[in-house]
């Protein structure tokens, strides 16, 4: 027969260390986003992520250089200069 009080001890024994291990991957994936977070901001590179669906107007948008794009609504924008390369 089976002893009741072990049994539930090794079940939480067992979920315990299942939640040791997802808590221990949560946090080295935190570590390593933190990390490229770190290196993009030490670069100056600083993304803006958000939505856009086709019927949402242009956007004017300005970069650190004074140099300025028109992106429409839902679109993406590529424009080269001889110092840098703009993506919207």
């Amino acid at each position: 027969m089976i002893d009741w009080t072990i049994a539930s001890s090794l079940a939480t024994a067992a979920g315990t260390l299942v939640l040791a291990v997802a808590t221990f991957a949560s946090v080295r994936s935190a570590n390593r986003a933190a990390r490229a977070s770190e290196q993009a901001l030490l670069a100056g590179l600083r993304p803006v992520l958000m939505p856009s669906r086709l019927q949402d107007p242009t956007q004017k948008v300005g970069f650190a250089d004074n140099h300025w794009v028109h992106a429409p609504g839902g679109g993406a924008v590529a424009d080269v200069s001889d110092q840098a390369i703009y993506l919207v």
